[in-house]
This record gives structure tokens, C-alpha cells and sequence, in this order.
């Protein structure tokens, strides 16, 4: 049965929610931006969170305690990748460090590359 082409207002906005449900679903970054803008938090699972938690935005906001508590629960494979996904470190930076060490190392380049890109503005 061929479907109707001209759908209200309502039919349309229903498929357009739909694909940024699915894409959401599917897409954690995304998830993340979208719940940004509108000015939400959003708490994801370890297994995701290596990839869509932003070292650059914690550290940007500048609270030390709210960065260790999204970092700290990570295995120390998942902080070397969110440096090196960062472009924080190098593999030679991160060999031989504990999982302390990392975070550390995590807050402090963030921190500084923070500060780096705000004296540049101004």
C-alpha cells in the first residue's frame, strides 16, 4: 500500500524525533552534544564513557573534582586512549604510568591546553 506523501505537521516531526532517537541510541557523542545544548548532564556507562567524555570540557569548567570523578573509574587502557584520542600523549608519555599517573596527567595537559587557548583569544 503506497503512503501518502502529504503527511501533517505531526506525522513529520514524529520521523524527524525518530532518526535522532535511533541516531542517539546508537551514537553516544551525539547523545552527548544534544543533551549539552540543552543544558543537561548526562551520566554514561564506563563502556562508552572513554569515548564521549571531553577532557577539554571538564577541564574547561573548572571543577578538579567533577573531571577525577568521569576519569578515575576508567581502567588505565581507557585513559591512555583518551590522551592519545586528545592528542594529550604521545605512547612514550604514557608507558611504564599508573593509572593515578594518567589521570594526573590527563587533568594537567587538559588544563593547559585550556589555558593555552584562552590566552590566545584575549
Amino acid at each position: 500500500m503506497a503512503e501518502d506523501p502529504r503527511l501533517d505537521a505531526v506525522a513529520f516531526l514524529d520521523r524527524f524525533f525518530d532518526e535522532v532517537r535511533d541516531e542517539a541510541r546508537t551514537n553516544p557523542q551525539f547523545a552527548s552534544r544534544l543533551v549539552k545544548a540543552m543544558g543537561g548532564q548526562v551520566v554514561f556507562e564506563d563502556a562508552t564513557k572513554a569515548d564521549v567524555a571531553n577532557p577539554y570540557v571538564l577541564a574547561a569548567d573548572g571543577d578538579k573534582s567533577a573531571f577525577y570523578s568521569v576519569f578515575s573509574p576508567m581502567k588505565p587502557s581507557q585513559i591512555k586512549k583518551v590522551l592519545k584520542d586528545n592528542n594529550l600523549a604521545t605512547s612514550i608519555d604514557i608507558r611504564g604510568k599508573s593509572a593515578s599517573q594518567l589521570l594526573d596527567m590527563l587533568y594537567d595537559r587538559a588544563s593547559l591546553k585550556i589555558s593555552e587557548r584562552k590566552s590566545s583569544y584575549f
